[in-house]
């Protein structure tokens, strides 16, 4: 997490998140800290730590995890699915999105989730 504005580290020239269209559009998210130091070794670590970025870029947007509308989850190994869709769950409690799981090669790590979510009532534009 950048402590200065309260997001993970961006990877490359992309804005972790925009809002068009009445809807916030987030990036990627990987399981990987501000310093862009990789989170976990295991699918469940790695999954709770996207997902923890995926819930500070969604704060950040004025928006929560209640409001997503779709998600698409990129595994490194579809061997993991199980396991990775276990540690979703459990994360994302109530909350149920729409989802599609994609089996493809990630940048050394094991997952990578982008996200549409509905604005909540104290959206902002993003930080440039």
């Amino acid at each position: 997490m950048n402590e200065s504005n309260k997001q993970p580290a961006l990877g490359g020239h992309y804005s972790l998140w925009r809002r068009a269209g009445g809807l916030i559009f987030v990036a990627g998210q990987v399981p990987r800290d501000s310093e862009r130091n990789i989170l976990g070794e295991t699918i469940e670590e790695q999954t709770t730590a996207v997902l923890n970025n995926l819930r500070l870029v969604l704060e950040d947007a004025g928006t929560d995890f209640s409001r997503l509308v779709r998600v698409q989850a990129y595994l490194s190994d579809m061997g993991d699915f199980q396991r990775f869709n276990a540690a979703y769950a459990e994360v994302m409690g109530t909350a149920a999105p729409v989802r599609t799981t994609i089996g493809c090669a990630l940048n050394g790590v094991r997952v990578e989730i982008d996200a549409i979510a509905e604005p909540g009532d104290d959206s902002v534009e993003p930080h440039q």
